[in-house]
């Protein structure tokens, strides 16, 4: 007996594993613990590489709601806790929108009337967007050859089945029919919502939503994540064809290239970068393609957008800035972090701006709160200071401040911020 076992241990033992090897699958798919345990810490492990999937219609949302009263009072509403915009475009994606019709152009008195309409619900863009992307989004089909350029979408709340759409270039208004939208719905969203009181002026020309009175924020902690510039550098670099990628270091810049027409840029000290890819004027893309085109890009190089919104387009059309968003509020630091910023010239050169920062996850914090004046008396001080002429636009937003204990957390300060020359700036640095 001893010799035959002897002679066949390797058959026995061969079969023992087999059967520890079945035992063993049938405990796992008759036992979905295990399976839901190594799947939590791959997750884990993963975490910071984890984002919410994001579509085109996401990251070219509105920013702004603004509910206005039957007595024409409007409040911007907002939520740590809800999405409203969000929440609005699942509903309006369900609506089918009809006839458009051009309702006035070139009246500010008319304009603004639309602007402060009663009874109603506003979304608001930080800039203008083409009337393709608000197709895009709502899953809509208007007629984008009369519509061309929307900064504001208005809808009433009393039953009327139409929309408006706003141009704030001429002023325009167009009138679009609802054949299909259960307009109670909407009003639902609304409940919950924290309300700051806010009106609208045409200020030199251009529309702004201005804060009559002074009002709280709460300031935010953020943890912050860093993309690996040798995997972003790749990305960007990477071609269909074999070439090879140099690096050159002088001083805190570190310039890529790989022999032909591209090149980035990467400044070690702020952890920012210049990309260039040089093509031929028949490589560049249409411009009423390049909101699509850069939101292609923006998910090809990987950067996360969770947090990141469309937030400016150049007077050119060709060059666009997005712009992290925080509770319906824009996020802005002088470094850049978080900041993209597209373009593709007439020439055909394409040039990215971007850093390797971005937020990741909120952090709780002592919920200290700032009280920010009225925009009354924002501009009273700007009057003083005989700059007034040369502002475009006013908002309110949360500047960026790095914190001394921790490098990966970041403090988020509400304040006003002013368009001056062409450029946002924290509003005080003009009162000096």
């Amino acid at each position: 007996m001893m010799r035959k076992l002897k002679s066949n241990w390797q058959s026995i033992a061969l079969t023992v594993v087999v059967i520890i090897s079945l035992f063993i699958s049938w405990v796992i798919w008759t036992n979905p613990f295990p399976y839901e345990g190594a799947r939590h810490e791959n997750y884990s492990s993963n975490q910071s590489q984890q984002y919410t999937p994001q579509s085109m219609g996401d990251v070219y949302l509105p920013t702004k709601a603004i509910e206005t009263n039957k007595n024409g009072n409007q409040n911007q509403l907002h939520s740590p806790k809800a999405n409203l915009i969000l929440s609005v475009k699942k509903e309006l994606q369900h609506w089918k929108l009809g006839r458009t019709n051009i309702v006035k152009q070139n009246n500010s008195d008319v304009y603004l009337s639309y602007l402060r309409r009663r009874n109603s619900l506003m979304l608001t863009y930080p800039d203008e967007i083409p009337s393709s992307v608000f197709d895009e989004t709502f899953s809509q089909s208007i007629d984008t050859d009369r519509v061309n350029q929307i900064n504001h979408i208005v809808i009433p709340l009393n039953g009327q089945h139409e929309i408006y759409l706003l141009g704030d270039h001429h002023y325009s208004v167009y009138r679009v029919r609802v054949e299909k939208g259960d307009f109670s719905k909407i009003r639902q969203l609304l409940t919950s919502m924290e309300k700051i009181p806010v009106d609208h002026k045409i200020i030199n020309g251009v529309a702004v939503m201005v804060y009559p009175r002074s009002f709280e924020l709460p300031e935010l902690g953020y943890q912050i994540t860093a993309q690996n510039i040798d995997t972003l550098s790749a990305s960007l670099m990477s071609t269909n064809q074999h070439t090879t990628i140099t690096a050159n270091r002088n001083g805190n810049e570190t310039t890529y290239t790989d022999g032909t027409n591209r090149r980035l840029i990467f400044n070690r000290q702020n952890g920012t970068m210049k990309y260039e890819n040089y093509l031929s004027k028949d490589d560049r893309e249409s411009t009423s393609q390049i909101f699509s085109h850069f939101y292609s890009k923006l998910t090809a190089i990987g950067i996360p957008l969770d947090n990141l919104r469309y937030d400016e387009v150049s007077d050119h059309g060709r060059q666009l800035n997005y712009r992290p968003y925080v509770n319906s509020f824009p996020i802005f630091n002088s470094n850049g972090y978080g900041e993209v910023t597209l373009e593709s010239t007439e020439s055909g050169n394409e040039r990215y701006w971007m850093s390797l920062y971005s937020l990741q996850v909120p952090l709780p914090i002592d919920h200290q709160t700032v009280k920010l004046p009225s925009s009354t008396d924002v501009i009273n001080q700007l009057h003083a200071t005989n700059r007034m002429r040369d502002i475009k636009d006013l908002r309110v937003g949360y500047i960026w401040k790095n914190t001394d204990k921790d490098k990966h957390v970041v403090k988020l300060i509400p304040t006003y911020f002013i368009k001056y020359h062409g450029r946002w700036v924290e509003y005080t640095e003009l009162e000096k």
